[in-house]
């Protein structure tokens, strides 16, 4: 399949957009900001164009961004600028900048993460932009799982496609910026694509992936401190004060709505999570125009029949008589886990608001200070609960390893550990490669599929390679130095996993033990389980360790 294109920014001037169409073009990618992080100036009248003749859309942002921040805040300006708009075609991060150079692959890879994040927890679908030279030499091979855009044209660019010069990989190819075609005056970048993301079916993501969507943003928010002033909003730590400025109510303004900025945060923080996973208007109808005021959200789920005294995963609890708000983002036997906005952290049923910071807070199912819960529609499939969100055990299972993590949520947090031979609830309830357990002293979690065994079942062991945490902590194979100017240690081998607590980074020309155990993660991509100082392990990229 190859479908044909163009992509466009203000250096086009006023196009003819139903000349575009007659002609025949399948897509247009649109430039969206530009230097500075304005919008470019004919973002609005072009993405308008598209839609009224019928041209599918993806959009593009040119990154100057020299670090995480830099490209955080050029995300959320692409996010801000869609506003939950529908898009077809993937947000393209177009990575091409020679400055960027001097951030080496793994700098590179950190600003295409973390755009990425923001980009997939509000709604859309993620790809990459960059010519062949880059793509060899600066992409890893961590980056190369997501769809790439690749330019590559002829020295004598005349706009014809020319088959030699066509890439072995990636999803599309952009052949030409000298083309030329009828609705367009001067040149024009031309493209084909072979993924045809307008008639692609529903992915991850859009229903199923909603759930795992709000969990990720809102554990992303962990730490977030209110600021002093209306400065350095993006920034997690930054200007850290008691007068109730956050990027959260900055964010709302900007979509029209009431920010409430300098005023008790904990509901516009949540209205936030609900804005950047569903869209301005389903969180409008989850928790009402009134959304500034948890009494407010509280009578607005009472008519819309939303408001419940049980709890349910991914449900707003508000507490105290309308005082504060936050959400469910687990139930394990008589207790519930939540993330809260304007709290801090605090022990079992410690209610906390106007505290200054987003926090993970844990309460008793019943206690007298809970009013009730919002449920929300995650979709088909994502209620991880029996739709109550007690426990309704289906059968038993015995874990076949030992070492086998119990985790919040699938790739979650570590909550608890099994050993070969342990029993416990199973309720029948899976995702992906997970089952969903409850174990004794533990609670209610997640543990890999392939190392547990229903009762009544026989099931082989499997091999040792594939046994999760069974790494060899003794024997060194050799010691590495480090060649990445700053190389994440992670709990195990995929940049998914969270990093270390105890030595989360390492820095170019560090030494490391390597030891007796490598590991493939999903991506195809090596990693060395190492020690550092004789005592911390991890796992780190072994395209970033030098044999010494």
């Amino acid at each position: 399949m190859e479908i044909k294109g163009i992509d466009v920014s203000a250096w086009q001037g006023d196009i003819a957009w139903a000349t575009v169409a007659d002609y025949g073009m399948d897509f247009a990618i649109l430039r969206i900001t530009e230097a500075g992080n304005v919008i470019d100036s004919k973002f609005e009248r072009n993405f308008a164009g598209c839609e009224q003749y019928g041209i599918p859309v993806g959009v593009y942002k040119y990154s100057y961004a020299m670090n995480v921040a830099e490209v955080q805040s050029e995300a959320r300006k692409v996010v801000s600028v869609l506003n939950g708009r529908k898009i077809q075609f993937p947000v393209f991060l177009d990575l091409e900048w020679n400055n960027q150079r001097v951030l080496g692959a793994e700098g590179v890879h950190k600003l295409a993460e973390a755009f990425e994040k923001i980009i997939m927890a509000a709604g859309y679908k993620f790809g990459i932009y960059c010519n062949v030279d880059w793509y060899n030499t600066m992409i890893c091979s961590h980056l190369k799982k997501y769809d790439f855009w690749i330019a590559r044209y002829p020295e004598n660019d005349d706009g014809w496609l020319q088959e030699r010069l066509r890439p072995d990989f990636g999803v599309g190819w952009q052949y030409s910026s000298k083309a030329t075609i009828p609705g367009i005056p001067g040149y024009v970048d031309r493209d084909v694509f072979y993924k045809d993301y307008s008639d692609a079916e529903k992915e991850e993501g859009t229903t199923m992936g909603l759930w795992k969507k709000t969990r990720d943003l809102l554990s992303d928010q962990v730490g977030y401190l209110e600021k002093a002033s209306n400065s350095n909003l993006d920034n997690k730590t930054g200007n850290a004060g008691y007068n109730n400025y956050t990027k959260y109510a900055r964010d709302v303004n900007n979509m029209g709505l009431m920010g409430c900025q300098g005023q008790p945060w904990c509901a516009v923080y949540q209205f936030w999570i609900c804005a950047q996973v569903f869209g301005k208007s389903k969180a409008i109808d989850i928790m009402g125009n009134g959304f500034y005021n948890c009494n407010s959200v509280k009578a607005h789920a009472k008519a819309k029949g939303t408001w419940h005294s049980t709890p349910k995963l991914g449900a707003l609890v508000i507490f105290r008589n309308g005082a504060h708000i936050g959400r469910v983002i687990s139930i394990s036997g008589n207790t519930i886990r939540t993330n809260e906005g304007n709290t801090s952290s605090g022990g079992l049923n410690n209610v906390e608001a106007n505290g200054g910071c987003v926090a993970e807070k844990r309460y008793t199912i019943g206690n007298s200070q809970i009013d009730g819960y919002v449920w929300i529609d995650y979709g088909e499939g994502e209620d991880f609960s029996d739709g109550t969100g007690y426990w309704k055990a289906t059968g038993t299972a015995t874990a076949t390893v030992d070492n086998l993590y119990v985790r919040a949520y699938p790739n979650g947090e570590i909550i608890g550990e099994l050993m070969r031979g342990n029993r416990f609830e199973i309720n029948g309830v899976t995702s992906g490669s997970w089952t969903q357990v409850n174990v004794a002293n533990i609670g209610v979690g997640w543990v890999w599929t392939e190392y547990i065994q229903k009762d009544g079942v026989q099931t082989a062991e499997p091999p040792k390679q594939e046994v999760a945490n069974k790494q060899d902590k003794t024997q060194r194979l050799f010691v590495g130095k480090v060649t990445a100017s700053v190389l994440n240690v992670r709990t195990w081998a995929g940049t998914e996993y969270p990093q270390i607590k105890s030595y989360p980074t390492l820095n170019r020309g560090n030494l490391v033990d390597v030891m007796n155990y490598t590991q493939t993660a999903d991506d195809g991509s090596k990693w060395y389980y190492i020690r550092i100082a004789g005592k911390y392990y991890g796992f780190v990229s072994a395209e970033y360790i030098q044999r010494q």
